[in-house]
């Protein structure tokens, strides 16, 4: 009986054993399997509906192949700072690897950023910072610098035509008063102006992030605004229409308006060829989507800390060298 009773037990452990072994062999074959995942990374722009973010979506989506990294590419199709909430919200509850936002600086927006962040998921942002937030790096232009040179732009070409004792009437047209990488624009810019041209701003517009709104307040003002001289365009927004579509502001230009503005692409480039902008300064948004992708793939496969300010540079789109930007920026296909 004691012979029997052990060799019952010796099966029983032996049996117990092969278990653990089984579940070990699975539980390692589960992990490998959650190893092999591609990681899926969100990049939330401001909005769908500006072209301004293609090359950022391009240039990423083509480097999540090089990484093997599944690229997702969500916002509201219009600027909404709630609705851009709802949309991390949602990426959180699905819980993505990691994100990359597009942002405005404000309590909603740092909220929840923090809240991804205690969720396991690191964030990043680019193009618009969130320096109040918790956020892991900013990659992007440092737009007081932007600022300040398209200032600077500014005061060659009003010397250049003889105008720096005049005091000139100016319309500074920006997105919304939250945006942080307006303010540092708008600030940057006044500090290059500071002493050296009399500009009178009359008035700040906001458009909202809206293309529509932003050409419509354009031909709005200049056609009743005629005693205007300058115009600071702190965005791209009106810049995607040919100039016959914007009949008031194509007008005012060639009555000797000068307009400056920040972002280069292929259709603002035309409208400067034709004359009616002055100077451009450009942000390499490629180079967000690129890079901002693979920084944070790196954060999360090999816990390689980026440098908190990623800074990707300016371009500059003056008269010696806007032909070869032509040949350089192609046009979009989807507008």
């Amino acid at each position: 009986m004691a012979l029997l009773y052990i060799l019952k037990r010796a099966n029983f452990i032996f049996l117990l054993l092969c278990l653990l072994v089984l579940l070990f062999l699975v539980s390692d074959s589960l992990r490998a399997a959650a190893d092999n995942k591609p990681l899926t990374i969100a990049f939330v722009p401001r909005s769908l509906d500006n072209p301004i973010f293609l090359d950022t979506f391009e240039e990423a989506q083509e480097k999540a192949h090089e990484l093997g990294v599944r690229l997702e590419w969500v916002a509201p199709f219009t600027f909404s700072n709630s609705e851009q909430v709802e949309v991390i919200e949602n990426l959180i509850r699905r819980k993505v690897d990691g994100m990359v936002l597009s942002v405005d600086d404000i309590k909603p927006i740092r909220q929840v950023i923090s809240k991804a962040i205690r969720a396991g998921i690191p964030v990043a942002t680019f193009d618009a910072d969130s320096p109040g937030s918790e956020r892991l790096f900013y990659i992007g232009i440092d737009n007081t610098k932007a600022g300040f040179a398209i200032g600077q732009a500014l005061v060659d070409v009003v010397k250049k035509r003889g105008l720096a004792d005049q005091e000139l009437n100016t319309m500074i047209m920006t997105g919304a008063r939250d945006a942080l990488n307006l303010q540092e624009r708008i600030r940057g810019f006044k500090e290059a102006i500071a002493g050296e041209i009399n500009l009178n701003i009359r008035a700040v517009l906001e458009n909202q992030d809206n293309i529509k709104i932003s050409i419509e307040l354009t031909e709005d003002y200049v056609k009743n605004h005629p005693e205007l001289d300058v115009i600071f365009f702190v965005g791209g927004w009106p810049f995607y229409v040919p100039a016959e579509a914007m009949i008031n502001f194509q007008h005012w230009a060639q009555k000797g308006g000068i307009a400056v503005g920040i972002d280069i692409f292929y259709d603002a480039l035309l409208l400067q060829k034709e004359g009616l902008i002055q100077y451009l300064v450009g942000q390499d948004l490629g180079a967000m989507g690129s890079q901002g992708l693979e920084y944070m793939v790196d954060y999360i496969k090999h816990n390689k800390r980026p440098p908190i300010f990623i800074e990707t540079g300016l371009n500059h789109a003056g008269n010696d060298n806007l032909e070869h930007l032509l040949e350089v920026y192609k046009p979009w296909r989807v507008k």
